[in-house]
């Protein structure tokens, strides 16, 4: 009798300890902090800055533009695209391009009568932009863009030192004059975009 009762009393103790064990480890679990983890990781992407074209619409600061036009552009293997926005605010161009990796996408809108020309510094608005980049593209186009289907641009890019002010510089093989445009860079999460439904 006292053996079996001791077998039992060890039973129950072991037992005991088990489960004080377990709710030692079960606090220290909740208490521990959990790692965090982007929420959006396993979200697909809302959009594909490089499929945009003619047709799509575009979200920016609440208002609807609608994807009138698409240049794509090559140069020296390079390429980027510009679209032309239409929207109850007026017209605005959208360029698109990898940088050495490096999503950049740009608004644009046109400037007239500003007399500048892409030699030596430019100034507008009292600010100073010197050039960054400049050459010769091959381009095709789609849609309503104001330019031939194909052609070749010449293009010259300014900023300010601070890269907040942006001048952009075409002369398109049609025209002999340059078209100046002020820019703006934009992130991917400013622009909602809302791809045209491919037609049966």
């Amino acid at each position: 009798m006292t053996e079996a009762l001791l077998v039992l009393l060890g039973i129950v103790v072991v037992a005991g300890v088990v489960v004080l064990v377990l709710r030692q480890r079960n606090l220290r679990r909740r208490n521990a902090p959990r790692p965090r983890v982007d929420p959006l990781a396993d979200e697909p992407d809302l959009y594909d800055p490089h499929a945009i074209g003619v047709g799509d619409v575009i979200t920016y600061a609440g208002i609807d533009h609608v994807v009138r036009g698409t240049i794509r552009l090559e140069e020296g293997g390079v390429t980027w695209a510009e679209h032309l926005l239409d929207g109850s605010t007026g017209r605005r161009w959208l360029s698109v391009e990898d940088d050495e990796g490096d999503l950049e996408m740009t608004l644009w809108m046109r400037r007239e009568g500003t007399g500048l020309t892409p030699d030596g510094d430019a100034v507008l608005d009292d600010r100073v932009h010197r050039q960054i980049e400049r050459g010769r593209a091959a381009y095709t186009a789609e849609g309503t863009t104001g330019t031939p289907p194909t052609g070749t641009v010449d293009y010259a890019d300014y900023a300010t030192a601070d890269r907040t002010g942006l001048i952009a510089f075409e002369r398109w093989a049609s025209t002999q004059s340059w078209e100046v445009s002020t820019g703006r860079a934009v992130s991917r999460g400013e622009l909602t975009v809302y791809h045209r439904t491919p037609e049966a």
